[in-house]
């Protein structure tokens, strides 16, 4: 019986299996690609799925690949999937809504304050939701956080420097990519290479300027960090040319 039971467990409703599909259509024929956002559902395994979401310019995560794993609960989508944020390094916060250990926290998914999911959300909804998650005072979005707290600057500087060295260098470099994201490396690689003089220029700024490794350290989520602006901007051009041959 315990094997019936689990393989009933495992399988997905034929009304799910639809809505779902119908989800991942409307992604294919209505990219989000203009955003920055980017869907590819598992070929094997219908109920994962992909995303990958660049940083908007003009704040903290720009240029970076911030990586997410969708996983689909058999009644979808009156249950949201379960998100696993992939773009890690184990130590960076990168945000209060997303975990170290890789969970999502984000009112729609019934993991955050606000607004709960409802059936009329879709793949769609959250990957837009996602994006909103990415901007310039993200320590704003921990209740309690005002913006007179001491730690938004610190926070803000770790961000920023993690931002480059993890979700762009890494991306680059393929470290934080698995075989599960592979997929997304010519993306990836096209973006920033199209940015690469922006990026440069940035680097160069932080790596001339006082920023240059200094030891920051943010109490709220007991972060340290070293900001070597000047090696990783060596870095950079090396893999740059590296992948340029």
């Amino acid at each position: 019986m315990s094997g019936l039971a689990t393989e009933k467990s495992n399988f997905m409703t034929k009304k799910s299996q639809m809505r779902l599909l119908k989800d991942v259509v409307d992604i294919i024929k209505n990219p989000l690609s203009d955003q920055g956002i980017y869907y590819i559902h598992d070929e094997d395994n219908m109920k994962k799925g992909y995303a990958l979401v660049f940083g908007p310019s003009d704040t903290l995560y720009q240029f970076g690949s911030y990586l997410f794993e969708f996983k689909f609960p058999n009644d979808y989508p009156f249950s949201p999937p379960k998100l696993t944020y992939s773009t890690n390094n184990g130590r960076t916060r990168f945000n209060p809504n997303l975990y170290r250990n890789g969970k999502v926290c984000i009112s729609i998914l019934n993991t955050w304050k606000g607004e709960q999911w409802t059936s009329c959300q879709t793949i769609r909804s959250i990957l837009l939701t996602l994006v909103t998650l990415l901007h310039n005072k993200p320590l704003l979005n921990e209740p309690g956080i005002t913006e007179k707290h001491p730690a938004n600057e610190k926070y803000n500087k770790i961000i920023k420097y993690q931002n480059y060295k993890t979700a762009v260098y890494n991306a680059l470099n393929k470290s934080i990519l698995n075989n599960k994201f592979e997929s997304f490396f010519p993306i990836i690689k096209k973006h920033i290479f199209k940015n690469q003089s922006k990026i440069k220029e940035d680097l160069k700024l932080l790596a001339d300027s006082e920023q240059n490794d200094e030891e920051v350290y943010c109490s709220v989520y007991n972060m340290k960090c070293s900001l070597r602006y000047k090696d990783l901007l060596e870095d950079f051009n090396i893999l740059l040319n590296k992948l340029s041959n």
